[in-house]
Order: C-alpha cells, then structure tokens, then sequence
C-alpha cells in the first residue's frame, strides 16, 4: 500500500539522523536504516500492527534499537504516516495530525 506522509515527518527524522550522527558516526545511518524498516514493515502488512493509545485508528510501529514510533493511520487507498515520536515525548504527540 502506499505511504504519504504528514509534513512534520522529515523534519522529525532530520532531527533523530543528526542527533544520533552527532552521538557517534555512522549511528545516524543506522537510525536512518531502522526507519526505514519500520516503513517497509507498514507497507507490507499495515493492518499488522496495535492501535495506539484507546484510538480505533492511529495504530504504532516500534523502530527497533532506538527508542522511536512510527504512528500511522490507513485510509482509503493509503497509509498516512503521522510522526516519528520519541518514546519519552507526549504520548498524544502527533497523534491529532491529518
């Protein structure tokens, strides 16, 4: 299914990749890599994954290592990726997003 994509997410994993780049190089190539297996995982079984909080449609994939979400919703046609959230943000973050 195909993926679209809120207009916050880039900059949130811009944020994440320098972050992590600056920590040590190459981490930021290896979060990057995470993410983008978190994407791959969504598109081949979007309906997969738990829903997110007590919401019937924003569902959670964890990136594996590091301590991020993908939030996402399916729609018709689509699946629309709401945000990349660290784990110690709001819960709620990116959640109201379209």
């Amino acid at each position: 299914m195909k993926l679209s994509f809120h207009r916050r997410v880039q900059a949130e994993v811009d944020e994440a990749v320098d972050w992590y780049e600056e920590q040590s190089a190459g981490l930021g190539e290896d979060f990057f890599a995470k993410f983008k297996d978190a994407l791959a995982q969504i598109e081949a079984r979007p309906e997969g994954f738990s829903f997110w909080l007590a919401s019937s449609s924003v569902r959670r994939v964890k990136l594996r290592r590091f301590p991020y979400d993908v939030l996402y919703e399916i729609r018709p046609g689509r699946v629309r990726v709401l945000c990349l959230r660290h784990e110690k943000r709001h819960p709620r973050y990116g959640v109201g997003r379209s």
